[in-house]
């Protein structure tokens, strides 16, 4: 390797503007062999693992875990034990910024409010420690929300705007984890560009909950209603291609597989997680790759592949008791199917009511790359599978 290799943010993904640590593997001081596994960092709703492309020794770690930091931005320093510290000391200085120099640590924040002393110290990084100078926040009284319990400069900043806010607001601050950044992040671009559009229809289920018991009486007990409707939706998908789109710069991506996402929800977020190749699974195969998703998910596991590659969306609140609700599109998927919860409902068939068990489906479009009767044909079809499965 040259004299001393930066350990700067990776950018992971083509939307990737910024990333989280999440845990240092190594400390300051530890022999690093190429291929190791050097740090952790959350971004873009996965966490990736950082290899190290060479061999030395981690001499400096600028970002804390818990810190986030751009693209690009420093975040330690690993060169040969022999490389003298001052030299290390300039090489962070000239890249923009990073650790203080050896001998040279922060000194504790001595503003008013800021106690800056003993356990926060141990738990915040020298920028946080600055940030908390400036706003006048006391560490000791921070409640850190990274790895470890560390303090992030969105605890500080969150703790600086309830100071502001009064004594007499019963307010907790919660800052966005990176997660939850990504999602606003995202969601507010395709509100704001994709010209959106709705078309909601209702569905009977009597045929389809007949099929599930049947699956479960034969041993199939994992298969749900939203795995059965997905199965319904990749073959819909196969005969109505048109609403099977990407949309990716001024061209139509028109998928051959029904790469469907299922939008799995967390306590972090929501996670659209692909199952690729829908249309060639049974429902029971279905539900297990949705399982196995919802399992990487809750563990923090998904890897970019398993939330990438998506060619429609299907969303379903009904176990939550949603009736019915309307969803934003996943760019850069060119529609997304949202799904509330089966109730009875008196209908009419030849003349006569009787009682049917419906759902309500709402299909939201882009419309730049999907037109009203291609979307209504859909449903359409969809409609037929759905009735089909007895």
């Amino acid at each position: 390797m040259s004299e001393i290799y930066p350990i700067a943010v990776p950018k992971w993904g083509i939307e990737m503007v910024e990333g989280t640590i999440n845990t240092w593997n190594k400390a300051e001081g530890d022999t690093v062999s190429k291929g190791d596994e050097v740090f952790e960092m959350e971004s873009d709703k996965i966490v990736n693992v950082w290899d190290s492309p060479v061999a030395g020794v981690l001499r400096r770690i600028v970002a804390q875990e818990g810190d986030t930091r751009p693209v690009g931005a420093l975040l330690g320093v690993i060169a040969a034990a022999d490389v003298d510290d001052a030299t290390i000391d300039a090489f962070i200085a000239d890249f923009g910024g990073g650790k203080p120099a050896a001998g040279k640590q922060d000194a504790p924040a001595t503003a008013p409010k800021t106690g800056g002393a003993g356990d926060a110290n141990t738990r915040s990084s020298p920028s946080v420690r600055r940030l908390a100078q400036e706003l006048g926040v006391d560490l000791n009284t921070v409640t850190g929300t990274g790895r470890r319990g560390r303090i992030t400069e969105d605890d500080v900043r969150a703790a600086a705007s309830g100071e502001a806010g009064g004594e007499g607001d019963a307010v907790d601050i919660i800052p966005l984890t990176p997660t939850r950044k990504t999602i606003a992040r995202r969601l507010t671009q395709a509100k704001q560009e994709i010209p959106h559009f709705y078309l909601t229809v209702e569905y009977e289920l009597d045929g389809l909950l007949a099929k599930r018991r049947s699956l479960q009486e034969a041993g199939d007990d994992k298969v749900s209603v939203n795995d059965l409707i997905v199965w319904c939706v990749a073959q819909a998908l196969m005969k109505e291609p048109r609403v099977n789109v990407n949309l990716v710069g001024d061209d139509i991506h028109q998928f051959r597989s029904a790469n469907i996402s299922v939008a799995i929800a967390t306590d972090d977020g929501l996670y659209p997680a692909t199952v690729r190749g829908a249309e060639t699974l049974s429902p029971a195969g279905i539900a297990a790759a949705v399982g196995e998703l919802a399992e990487k998910a809750k563990a923090h596991k998904l890897s970019a592949e398993d939330i990438s590659g998506g060619s429609f969306t299907v969303s379903n609140l009904g176990m939550f008791g949603v009736s019915n609700f309307t969803a934003i599109v996943n760019p850069p998927m060119g529609a997304i199917l949202a799904l509330g919860k089966g109730e009875q409902k008196v209908v009419v068939k030849d003349g006569e009511p009787s009682v049917a068990t419906v759902i309500s489906a709402t299909l939201s479009c882009d419309h730049r790359v999907i037109d009203g009767a291609v979307g209504a044909q859909f449903l359409q079809v969809l409609g037929q599978e759905i009735a089909a499965l007895s």
